[in-house]
Formats: C-alpha cells, structure tokens, sequence
C-alpha cells in the first residue's frame, strides 16, 4: 500500500457497507456485512475486512465519512453526511448524466432528483410501510420458504404481466397465497412482487426527466428489480457496478474532497 486512503462507510438497517479509495480515487478495497444487532460491531467488521482487502490497516486512513441509520457508530469517522447526499455523489460519479436515483432499501425507498450540478433538487421517500422496500420481498420469500435469489431467478422468466395488488406486506403475503391456490405460474407471481414495489416507485417519480439511476442492495442481488423499474417507468435504468455499496463510495468520495478542502484550509493564513 503506497499513499493515504479514503474510506466511507453506510451503516444501513440491513446491512453495513465499506469503501476504501485511493488517493487518486481508484478503489482500494471494499466490503460488507449484516448490520445485525450491534452496529458497532458490524462497522468494526466491515472496515477492517475493507482495509484488509487494500492490504491496508487504520493507521492509513486519512479521513473516513460515514452516513447511513448508524453513521454515529463509526468512531473513526471524521464527518458524518446523509445517506441521500453520499448515494447521489456515488451515483453521479458512475454516471455524470444521472438526474434522478432511485434508491431501493431494507427499510424505505429514497427518490432523489438533482442537477448537473449535483446539487439535489427533490427528494422523496417511502417510509410509511414496508411495502416498496427489500423488507416487503424478503417477508414475502420467507413465507413461501425461499430466498430473495430463488425469488429473483423465478421472476426474471416470467412471461406474464401479473402485479401484486395489495399495499400492505400483510394483506400481499395473503394475495400471494391466493394465486398459488388459484394455480398462477410461480415465475408470474415472483415478478409480480417486484412489479408492486415499482408501482410504489412510480408514485414518487411519476414523469422522470434525465437519466435515472437505482442504488441499494435490492437492486445489487436481484435483476428483476431492475427490469421491473423500466418496464414501469417505461425508461432505461442505469445499474451501476456496486449498487449496494453506492453511499459508502459517495462516502469515501467525500472523505477525498473534504481531506483536501481541509488541507487547503490549513494552508490559508
């Protein structure tokens, strides 16, 4: 390892999120694991398997910037930033042309909109109930006894246009059970599920103007989130290379520009 590194770290809900950059913003390393319990621990985990991967320890950390649910818990954190602020820079730095993000989280759905700038513009989010968030699938996948990939490998080869009516996780686990009865093809009803929380979706964002992005780690691990927010929306969806890791990289992307902003600050007399 030569130079100083950059780290961001996302301390979402469901799961923990690290990102190690260089000083030139190449990526170095990067991990993640299940929030669980203890965010404390998780962020202890996450980082040291990051800075093991760039063959690094905290010794060589020159700034880290943390956002997400837990961001308090990251000790070693010299700023904490919102997740929405650090998916958008991550989102932009992949894709400059991106104006619009949807984010796809355990515990609620982000739409944020911003300018060619960077500069955010709106901001909307799903909050109110599971439905439209990875919770709403993986209560759904536990039910029928699978995994949100067995969900996800069903729905990409469905030929059907089949849509999860009900609002509510409850009353949908319920609807599901009802169309198995009814004898509808598993692989309808797995996309039918992603089709719903891109029906949520589309609430939010109704009419997008410029390119749309999706972050999170829904759209990390199942391709048919994907190809339900475009047939939805009716646009092409940009999915960038690390999805789930996207506000930890906007994170570590801001631990550079701020470590530089301080630097010239320090130099102003």
């Amino acid at each position: 390892m030569s130079g100083p590194l950059f780290v961001g770290v996302d301390v979402g809900s469901s799961a923990t999120k690290c990102v190690v950059l260089r000083g030139d913003g190449a990526l170095a390393g990067h991990h993640a694991v299940p929030s669980g319990f203890d965010y404390g621990e998780s962020v202890a985990t996450a980082l040291d398997r990051a800075l093991e991967s760039a063959e690094a320890s905290r010794d060589d950390v020159a700034y880290c910037v943390s956002t997400g649910y837990g961001r308090r818990k990251v000790e070693i954190a010299d700023r904490q930033v919102t997740e929405i602020t650090c998916h958008a820079r991550g989102a932009r730095e992949w894709y400059p042309q991106v104006r619009n993000i949807i984010d796809v989280g355990g515990q609620d759905t982000k739409v944020i909109r911003i300018n060619e700038k960077g500069q955010m513009t709106d901001y909307r989010m799903n909050a109110k109930c599971a439905a439209g968030t990875g919770t709403f699938l993986e209560s759904i996948a536990v039910k029928l006894g699978m995994s949100l990939t067995d969900i996800d490998a069903l729905a990409m080869d469905s030929k059907a246009d089949a849509v999860v009516n009900s609002y509510c996780t409850v009353f949908a686990g319920t609807e599901v059970i009802e169309r198995i009865k009814e004898g509808q093809a598993k692989e309808d009803i797995s996309m039918g599920l992603f089709r719903s929380i891109a029906s949520r979706v589309s609430e939010m964002i109704p009419a997008p103007d410029g390119a749309v992005g999706v972050t999170g780690g829904v759209v990390a691990h199942c391709r048919a989130m994907v190809r339900a927010l475009e047939e939805v929306l009716k646009t092409d969806i940009l999915l960038p290379p690390m999805p789930q890791h996207a506000g930890a990289y906007g994170a570590a992307l801001l631990a550079m520009e701020s470590s530089k902003t301080s630097k010239g600050a320090e130099g102003v007399c």
